[in-house]
């Protein structure tokens, strides 16, 4: 739109909107966005608590948003966490909201107490939720709200990048002489805005005299953050900053470093009454609590195997992660159940109480982000898991999740780095394993052309993950699987049958039968020989792709079937066998007729499980050529 120049187009002001932000129809540099972020701006400082006595640290945010498009009505909804430490919960204030829209003319909708929900996530966490009113394409919406906490540690990350495209996002910092942070920009290795000054006033709180130093960081026109799907955690690579404070100066005098070394975090965690000393207790222990398991002349990795799966049985994960130990260990052994921690550290205490060399290992799960090596906080980490010395063989170990092989560890903890805590250590791991899932699925297809449908008898073998996956969702109920079947896969299974569960490492195997109609047109059938039980949706659907592609472990799937060629019908087409063979991907079509039967093969393996941006293509390519083959129909006709 002509005649606009940048200043007339948008206002940073909170409660004003201009002509321009009300009547854009689009985002020039991104014209397919559902909504745009105009501004996003926050300032974050310190003011004295005169009832408690020390500071408080206020978190104000005002954004502003145009709904370009119906589906962009959906960021008019707002979600602040708000957290519980030892000694009082975070509070939210000064919230005000406000949609603009042009209906006969300019109106104004007010934020209304009645659209502010806090619902409960835990004991620690709370989440408050906002939802503005009569928002609809082409609203403008306006928030402001300012986070009140006593906890410096939770100093907030500050966004520039969102889902959407962002034409300004900028942050001020005032900072007080008392508290000193280290800052980590993620996702950029540059700022549009860095900029830094001394206030030339003096403040004062009680018998404290200071001035503050602003800091300012700011980004324009910031593209929407859109490799979403296949990444470790969207923390890694949406451009924010992460601050963490490293150091508290008393205005006594004499300073307490907060940011440590490894080595002495390391001692820090075996000194801590949830973690070190917690290992310790469970040794003690240990006698009692293993009095009911055999053990003695057992082999190490017996001795490693037996443990593990003893925990997993006995002891059940709540669903909480966390690098300590939620309960005291009395409390956990009486409830037997617990976090993560619990679980886990009780694995490595009775480990070593059992003459097997066990360490706990940190790390920051997949959603958690990445550890930034030269930052030693542990803030960073919210996860431990176990590593056991099977004489110079290393196994990494898990006890959360029971329908897993006692060596294979959560998703979760895939393809992360963790810090072995041991005294002063500094030795890190990058946990790595070999894991690849497989689904080999084996059909035998009966069609009847007076009631033109085709019954299948479908045998599914899972390994890896994905046999994880079948196992969580049967649960010992075929209801359980039939649900998941359908909700999942799409497919309305019937008679299903899941022999006798058998040990973790092996496939995991079950029968059952599925129906569907066939087209029978001018005396021909026309059908899919592997039914709808391929791929046949492109994982791969973006049109370009900035990050890699992290499929945390291998895949593949296999697919027989064989037909019977109904009496008084011939084959007309059969689909011609196809292939790929590349560094990424291999892929196989066979379709075979000897006598009155058909015989079809196919398979497709994935090589590798990190796949680069400039090789997305070529992946997505692959798949489609491949999903076409899979997707061909035979035709049969009458003779």
């Amino acid at each position: 739109m002509a005649g606009f120049s940048q200043q007339e187009k948008f206002s940073r002001e909170f409660g004003k909107v201009t002509q321009y932000e009300m009547i854009m129809k689009e985002y020039e540099h991104d014209p397919d966005a559902d909504a745009v972020v105009l501004y996003n701006q926050g300032e974050y400082y310190y003011s004295g608590n005169y009832e408690q006595g020390g500071f408080q640290l206020r978190m104000k945010r005002q954004i502003k948003i145009k709904i370009l498009k119906q589906s962009g009505v959906q960021y008019a909804n707002f979600e602040i966490p708000l957290f519980n430490g030892d000694q009082e919960w975070e509070t939210i204030e000064s919230i005000e909201g406000t949609t603009y829209n042009i209906d006969q003319g300019f109106t104004q909708t007010k934020l209304e107490s009645k659209n502010i929900f806090e619902e409960k996530v835990n004991d620690n966490v709370r989440v408050k939720k906002i939802a503005l009113s009569d928002v609809r394409s082409g609203s403008v919406v306006e928030l402001s709200y300012t986070i009140v906490t006593p906890y410096f540690f939770n100093m907030r990350s500050w966004y520039f990048q969102q889902r959407i495209p962002v034409i300004y996002s900028g942050l001020r910092y005032r900072a007080i002489p008392y508290y000193e942070y280290v800052y980590i920009l993620k996702g950029s290795n540059k700022l549009d805005i860095l900029e830094s000054h001394t206030s030339s006033t003096e403040l004062q709180f009680r018998n404290l005299t200071y001035r503050e130093v602003t800091y300012d960081f700011g980004l324009n026109d910031v593209p929407a953050f859109k490799d979403e799907e296949f990444i470790s955690s969207v923390d890694d690579y949406m451009i924010n900053i992460n601050f963490q404070l490293a150091k508290f100066h008393n205005p006594r005098g004499g300073s307490r470093e907060i940011m440590s070394t490894w080595p002495a975090m390391c001692d820090e965690f075996l000194k801590n009454d949830n973690f070190g000393k917690y290992i310790k207790d469970v040794e003690k222990q240990a006698p009692k609590i293993l009095a009911e398991v055999d053990i003695k002349g057992k082999t190490k990795k017996e001795k490693i195997e037996i443990i593990t799966e003893f925990v997993k049985t006995k002891y059940v994960w709540n669903g909480f992660l966390g690098k300590f130990a939620d309960l005291e260990l009395k409390n956990f052994l009486k409830q037997q159940s617990g976090n993560a921690g619990n679980l886990n550290l009780l694995l490595a205490g009775l480990l070593n109480s059992a003459g097997v060399d066990a360490y706990p290992v940190i790390l920051s799960t997949r959603g958690n982000g990445v550890i930034s090596m030269n930052h030693p906080f542990q803030q960073f980490f919210n996860y431990v898991i176990v590593m056991a010395d099977d004489d110079g063989r290393i196994q990494l170990l898990d006890a959360t999740e029971p329908l897993l092989y006692y060596t294979v560890l959560p998703e979760r903890c895939m393809n992360v780095n963790g810090l072995v805590v041991k005294p002063k250590s500094d030795e890190w791991i990058t946990i790595h394993q070999r894991t690849s899932s497989m689904i080999q699925k084996n059909l035998k297809l009966t069609i009847n052309s007076e009631k033109n449908n085709v019954q299948a008898e479908a045998i599914y073998l899972a390994t890896g993950p994905d046999a994880y996956r079948f196992r969580s969702a049967y649960n010992g109920n075929t209801d359980n699987l039939a649900k998941f079947l359908k909700e999942k896969e799409q497919i309305n299974a019937t008679d299903i049958n899941v022999p006798e569960m058998v040990a973790l490492n092996k496939p995991f195997t079950f029968f059952f039968k599925v129906e569907y109609l066939i087209d029978n047109h001018s005396g021909k059938l026309f059908f899919n020989p592997f039914t709808s039980l391929t791929l046949n949706k492109n994982p791969f659907r973006q049109t370009s792709r900035a990050l890699p592609v992290d499929l945390i472990y291998l895949r593949g799937e296999s697919y027989k079937s064989t037909v019977t060629i109904p009496e008084g019908y011939k084959v007309e087409y059969i689909p011609e066998n196809q292939s790929i063979e590349n560094e990424l991907i291999s892929f196989s079509y066979n379709a075979v007729k000897i006598e009155n039967q058909l015989s079809f093969d196919a398979h497709f393996n994935l090589k590798q499980y990190i796949i680069q941006p400039e090789e997305y293509q070529t992946l997505k390519d692959d798949f489609n050529k491949m999903i076409k083959s899979l997707s061909e129909m035979v035709v049969l006709v009458k003779e």
